[in-house]
């Protein structure tokens, strides 16, 4: 029986993690990983189960950093050996993780398989259990080690007859148990509540059986079956057992089963094309647990499109109801849709939301609440775990929209025209008296009346409508002269122009540009 020496990865860098993982064949090497952690106190939890005879840890890291987990380490398990990771900056973090007994350490920017090699063999000559091995001697690779590599995307040349003897039967099957916000020390044990109940409900199956426990990549615990052709229907019988005995438990996961498959070397493919394809598509199937790849059919152009030309003119004329049944229709639409990505989906359904506001406020409807809250509409979007979420969202949100077009408008219809005129005239050279005239009022009376209907003055507003257009058109037309901007947002007098603008920006428009 081969001894390896155990090590533990802590980084909370996940990419940093996966990439030392595959950085040497560790086994042949005669180490082997035997787990990852994300900071000091997941790592704490995972030395208590896992025993690992020497950890490789990162220094700053959230929740406990390396520095505190190498002086508890040390203090609780003195025989456990330390090799720190750091950058440039952080030498005197790694000073005082050598007064707590740390073996080594090695700067990131540097680190190569030679030189974590030459350290970790230095470092565990001198550990007492594996002085008498000879870390030299080339070992094979284990199935484990082939089928890690072989699952995140690496080219392996496998010893055939090994994967025939582990697998006898000609077909595979991979299974994934998708945990979504399990903690890394719950994930061990779902791992093993998994194995154990997969193992004990093959006994009842007609084909036989050969499950294999695959590493695990987040929130995901990876099983490959392995089966004769007619183990299909068991496999999915299995997975349906699974998730009934979850449901009973109080467990709440997604459970993807990909197509049947010949060959190993298929494994990554099958896992990032069947298996993740699959549980994208979950979001628009929420009153689902239990998803095989081989019933996943695109059905491309079955479903309602979404008219965004008519959107934006339904808007642009203020037919806000329309607009806003034409959104709640499509996105009614979406459960059971499989030829839609969630993440453009999301993007999409963001924007709309983003327009139907700009919209309201550019008409002058009282909106400003709804434009504050945006940004929680957006955040919650992002997060939502399935098409009922977001649809409960877009429902609070039409709401609102809908009582700042029927019921809570604040300016009058009177008000809302001269604010519209303006909009459209601000590029000419208006003044109080020629606005008044144009409505018909005496000019101190629309004075008044402006600023009890309008939380700005005649003034303000106008200059404030005029400035954001120049901010536009300093931003977006290099070739313009200030001047030439300064006329064509209806300043008649440059000097003035920059005056009112360092007035509302802060700054000169020509620092602005230069922002």
């Amino acid at each position: 029986m081969e001894t390896y020496c155990k090590i533990l990865i802590v980084d909370d860098e996940m990419l940093v993690r996966q990439g030392i993982r595959h950085l040497l064949d560790w086994e042949s090497e005669g180490f082997q990983i035997v787990g990852e952690a994300s900071n000091g106190q997941d790592a704490l939890d995972m030395v208590k189960r896992l025993e690992p005879n020497l950890i490789l840890t990162d220094i700053v890291m959230p929740v406990m950093s390396g520095e505190e987990l190498v002086r508890v380490v040390k203090g609780l398990y003195p025989e456990i050996e330390i090799v720190v990771l750091s950058s440039y900056g952080e030498f005197e973090y790694v000073r005082s993780t050598f007064q707590n007994g740390v073996a080594d350490y090695l700067l990131k920017p540097k680190l190569d398989a030679n030189s974590l090699l030459a350290v970790l063999k230095k470092t565990v000559q001198g550990m007492p259990a594996f002085r008498h091995i000879d870390f030299t001697n080339e070992k094979g690779q284990s199935v484990d080690y082939v089928l890690d590599k072989l699952i995140s995307g690496y080219a392996m040349e496998m010893d055939g007859a090994e994967i025939s003897a582990q697998f006898p039967y000609p077909c595979f099957i991979l299974f994934v148990a998708d945990m979504q916000d399990s903690s890394s020390s719950s994930m061990k044990r779902n791992e093993e509540w998994i194995e154990t109940l997969l193992k004990g409900l093959v006994q009842d199956a007609e084909q036989p059986f050969i499950i294999h426990r695959l590493s695990h990549q987040d929130s995901h615990i990876r099983f490959l079956l392995n089966t004769e052709d007619a183990g299909r229907m068991d496999a999915i019988h299995l997975c349906e057992q699974l998730v009934d005995s979850g449901v009973r438990g109080g467990s709440s996961f997604y459970v993807a089963l990909s197509k049947n498959f010949r060959k190993i070397e298929e494994l990554h493919d099958v896992y990032t094309q069947d298996i993740l394809k699959v549980l994208d598509h979950r979001f628009f199937l929420s009153d689902q647990q239990l998803f095989f790849a081989d019933e996943l059919v695109e059905h491309e152009g079955n479903g309602e499109s979404f008219d965004s030309e008519a959107f934006s003119a339904e808007l642009n004329h203020q037919d806000f109801q329309q607009a806003f049944e034409r959104l709640g229709r499509y996105v009614a639409s979406m459960p059971g849709r499989l030829d839609t990505d969630m993440f453009e989906f999301k993007s999409f359904l963001g924007h709309s939301l983003f327009n139907i506001i700009v919209s309201l406020l550019h008409f002058h409807y009282e909106a400003r609440t709804l434009d504050e809250a945006k940004y929680e509409y957006f955040r919650a979007i992002h997060e939502a775990k399935h098409i009922g979420e977001v649809r409960s969202l877009l429902a609070k949100f039409l709401n609102e929209a809908t009582d700042c077009v029927t019921g809570n408008k604040t300016s009058s219809p009177g008000i809302q025209k001269i604010l519209m005129y303006l909009d459209e005239h601000f590029t000419e050279p208006l003044t109080l008296t020629e606005v008044a005239k144009q409505f018909h009022f005496n000019p101190s009376y629309l004075s008044n009346y402006f600023t009890i209907h309008n939380k700005e003055g005649f003034n303000e507003y106008l200059n404030r409508i005029r400035i954001e257009r120049a901010c536009e058109l300093l931003r977006d037309s290099a070739h313009m002269s200030i001047s030439e901007i300064s006329s064509l947002v209806g300043y008649s007098d440059h000097s003035y122009f920059t005056k009112v603008f360092r007035k509302l920006m802060g700054t000169s428009p020509s620092h602005y540009r230069k922002k």
